[in-house]
């Protein structure tokens, strides 16, 4: 894995920072179920109301290439950045803006490859 291809979103519409909690149950031999937290996944949701057709190409390859790719995003302490599992974009309405051709109501889902202490 490596940061050296990058791509830079247009302004982004809408964007959800969470976590998803990651443990281990196991059950007792009384019956008891005991959850061990092993830590949390950070969980980002975003959306742009367009992205140029060549942006959505350029990331959908980018995608292709690796499994995991570098991120930095706003949180809710600031400006964080980490490596994480980004899902295929949603593309919904191919359209022209001002001539040029977009995708229109784009959305990806970003996982953290790692898992830490805190939410």
């Amino acid at each position: 894995m490596s940061r050296t291809e990058s791509i830079t979103m247009p302004r982004i519409k809408n964007i959800t920072v969470g976590a998803k909690e990651e443990s281990r149950r196991s059950v007792m031999v009384s019956g008891k179920i005991v959850k061990d937290i092993l830590g949390y996944r950070a969980i980002i949701n975003a959306n742009w109301d367009f992205i140029p057709v060549g942006l959505a190409a350029e990331l959908s390859a980018l995608l292709r290439q690796n499994s995991f790719v570098w991120v930095e995003y706003p949180s809710p302490t600031g400006f964080a950045e980490g490596w994480f599992e980004v899902e295929y974009p949603t593309l919904k309405v191919f359209c022209y803006k001002n001539g040029l051709a977009v995708w229109h109501d784009v959305s990806l889902e970003f996982t953290a490859k790692e898992v830490t202490a805190s939410g």
